[in-house]
């Protein structure tokens, strides 16, 4: 593995760590931490600038720019209505719909991008994106269990 791959590597798993801790915090009003997993994720930008600017000087493939297109485009949303604007995108599904999607599109991205280098490093990614899922299901928990409630409720 050459070093631009570890520290592509290093940066997603930790792409996918920092945004459950940021979950976990959020769960338990921890504002601070919230800030620091934020502030922290957003530093990736810089890791993944290196890995992309060394895959810019070598063998170019399509997908392979589009996926870092989708992530960069992902963290600089996120920087800019969380942390610049600190617009309340989450508040309406029209704007956080596809909000959405783009995590999604970046978080694959980083899966695929895992896989190209090695299946060993795919799944260390793929592992970390689960991670993220089970940390958002605890964020969102007591709700889908309020939700549920309230259906039963109604019927």
């Amino acid at each position: 593995m050459s070093a631009v791959e570890l520290i592509f590597t290093i940066s997603a798993v930790l792409f996918n760590l920092l945004i459950a801790g940021i979950f976990i915090a959020q769960k338990h009003q921890k504002r601070k931490f919230v800030r620091i997993f934020g502030i922290s994720w957003l530093c990736l930008i810089l890791p993944l600038a290196i890995v992309f600017t060394d895959y810019m000087s070598g063998d170019r493939n399509e997908g392979v720019t589009i996926s870092f297109i989708f992530i960069f485009m992902y963290m600089l949303v996120e920087l800019l209505l969380d942390y610049i604007l600190k617009f309340d995108f989450r508040a309406r599904a029209a704007t956080h719909i596809p909000y959405i999607i783009l995590e999604y599109l970046a978080l694959f991205s980083l899966i695929w991008l895992a896989f190209l280098i090695n299946p060993v490093v795919g799944y260390i990614v793929a592992i970390c994106f689960w991670l993220l899922m089970a940390c958002l299901i605890y964020l969102y928990w007591d709700k889908m269990i309020a939700l549920v409630n309230k259906t039963d409720e109604d019927n």
